[in-house]
């Protein structure tokens, strides 16, 4: 039985008016009025377990995380150990006409109206424990301060209970701070079953609400403007909307998906946004894009002819500046390699500067190069302004079973003085010397979702200058570009294109059709793919790319530079250069 949620908050209003104490503000009437004195009920103790037994169960919501379980479990065990009676516990399902048990211990958001009516008085980021009539509620919006409380209940459990006997005195409550970057973010919408938080790591968090629509998240942009945030930016992408709102200490990057009809609202604590606001340089060179070369790496890594898989981009802005897209292998050649193509592209080769160094995932093959650049000398020899990344939680990780070298990048980017460090959200559109950086993807975008598959996790985003376009996308995988196609569609086509996970399984027919691009730079070796990788050019996915391209860039041994706008050679077939 799953009950709308603006009925039960109204039933709710009822209950709470009924037993909680001091809710009632009546006057006492004048005596010689005649007039009958309203008094408020007393809240009764909570019998949980009486003479060796219980009527009680612990109620879950009945999608309820992991987090919310587990803390289901520990009471239950607290109560076990202290009593010697196991309270049973099951979801908040009920089918129709089935009765709503009279004693229950509600935790978390369940589709009863007595957690309607204790969330409905919390802000974000906090938590509560209330007795209501004879039900237990213990609350909170997001698990992590779901979880404080429960930790708060099991010590009052120790506390009170003894061998076959906890009795919860009725004046007992608690209420408190839980998670306090979530308290400063208005509510969404007037339904909560459809809400729930994801860690995504970096002290951000996000919002996520299921079965919204436009006129509901454009309400709630109305509602941060009321709550003291001011509009930062706000962008339609196909038929989405992607907004961000900032305070004194706060940034709020909402987004609304038309096709699935989501809201995703990410808080994180205010950092420098100067890489979204830049508008004025001084042009003094042409803006370029260089599939670094791949097979001059070496192969110290037991990969043998050279290290053939990595993805290196670097992109020169007009006034100088670099951008670099992750910087290949984890091997001791990348390092005079990487500093090498800087300096052979720089207008000033005593001044290099890299406005922004994306991280498109925490590979080694991605990363790696950026692990042994920074614990080289050559790190003293450039500026980086800004790191942008969208690295996952350790859960995360540990649910695909490959963290990569993510705590490692963490790291080494704060050992930059100076450099911004910020987590991209889709939406964002970051502006470089009369460049625009617009971000596309980021796997908070499939949240809730198990991230099973590393590549996944792939940032793609889209570079534009001289009205020249270059999608990149990294090593996303079908998952990721399945998503892309669907709610983007034709809005991803771009001039030129980087092959996904080197040409292995990640883009597909769909994508590459809805991309159209004239040029492709493929980030794989040319000894790979003529030889051991050699059906890789045959691959369904790769042969449409190829097909749709006048141009295939192969990532060999000097690597390939575009000067921006660059218009390819019409060949049918496409004209491979390695």
């Amino acid at each position: 039985m799953k009950q709308s949620w603006k009925v039960l908050l109204c039933l709710a209003l009822t209950v709470v008016a009924l037993v909680l104490p001091g809710c009632d503000n009546t006057e006492p009437p004048v005596e010689s009025s005649g007039d009958p004195v309203v008094e408020t009920p007393v809240q009764q103790d909570l019998s949980i377990v009486s003479g060796g037994t219980s009527a009680y169960s612990i109620i879950i919501r009945e999608s309820a995380s992991e987090t919310v379980s587990e803390a289901a479990r520990e009471i239950i065990s607290a109560i076990e150990t202290k009593t010697g009676v196991k309270l049973a516990w099951t979801d908040d399902y009920l089918a129709d006409g089935d009765p709503i048990p009279p004693k229950e211990i509600l935790i978390g958001i369940t589709d009863r109206e007595e957690s309607a009516a204790v969330l409905g008085e919390l802000k974000y980021g906090e938590y509560a424990i209330r007795p209501m009539g004879d039900k237990l509620v213990i609350a909170a919006w997001d698990d992590a301060s779901l979880a404080k409380a429960c930790g708060v209940f099991v010590n009052q459990i120790k506390r009170f209970a003894a061998e076959g006997q906890f009795v919860l005195p009725g004046d007992y409550a608690a209420q408190a701070e839980g998670l306090k970057v979530l308290t400063e973010m208005p509510h969404y919408g007037s339904a909560g079953e459809k809400i729930r938080f994801v860690d995504l790591a970096d002290d951000c968090y996000m919002l996520y609400a299921d079965d919204t629509d436009e006129a509901e998240f454009k309400a709630y942009l109305s509602v941060l403007e009321n709550a003291g945030y001011t509009s930062f930016a706000t962008r339609q992408m196909a038929d989405n909307l992607y907004a961000t709102y900032v305070s004194d200490t706060k940034v709020i990057h909402a987004s609304y998906t038309a096709s699935k009809k989501d809201a995703r609202i990410a808080i994180e604590d205010a950092y420098d946004m100067t890489l979204f606001t830049e508008t004025e340089y001084e042009k003094i060179c042409e803006p370029s894009v260089t599939l670094v070369g791949l097979e001059s790496y070496g192969g110290d890594e037991g990969l043998g002819v050279g290290n053939q898989l990595g993805l290196c981009l670097i992109f020169r802005m007009a006034d100088g500046r670099f951008v670099i897209v992750d910087g290949g292998n984890h091997n001791n050649a990348t390092i005079p390699l990487l500093n090498n193509n800087l300096r052979e592209l720089a207008v000033d080769k005593d001044n290099i500067v890299i406005a922004a160094w994306i991280m498109t995932h925490a590979h080694g093959d991605h990363v790696g190069a950026f692990v042994k650049f920074s614990n080289s000398a050559y790190k003293n020899k450039v500026t980086v302004q800004n790191f942008v990344h969208h690295l996952c939680t350790a859960e995360q990780y540990e649910n695909c079973n490959d963290a990569g070298r993510a705590d490692q990048t963490r790291q080494l980017m704060k050992t930059y003085k100076g450099a911004n460090i910020i987590k991209a959200h889709t939406g964002q559109v970051m502006k470089i010397a009369g460049a625009e950086i617009e971000m596309l993807f980021t796997s908070a975008d499939l949240e809730p979702y198990v991230l099973d598959y590393h590549n996944t996790s792939s940032l793609v985003f889209r570079v534009t200058a001289e009205g020249n376009s270059v999608m990149v996308l990294g090593d996303a995988s079908t998952v990721s570009n399945g998503h892309m196609v669907k709610i983007y569609g034709d809005y991803l086509k771009s001039d030129m294109v980087q092959i996904a996970h080197h040409g292995f399984q990640g883009g597909t027919v769909p994508l590459y059709e809805a991309i159209q691009a004239k040029v492709a730079l493929w980030p794989t070796g040319v000894a790979s793919i003529d030889g051991s990788y050699k059906s890789l050019m045959d691959k369904n996915y790769n042969a449409k790319a190829v097909e749709l391209a006048d141009e295939v860039y192969i990532a060999g041994m000097v690597g390939h530079t575009l000067i921006m706008p660059y218009t390819p050679v019409a060949n049918d077939p496409a004209k491979i250069y390695t």
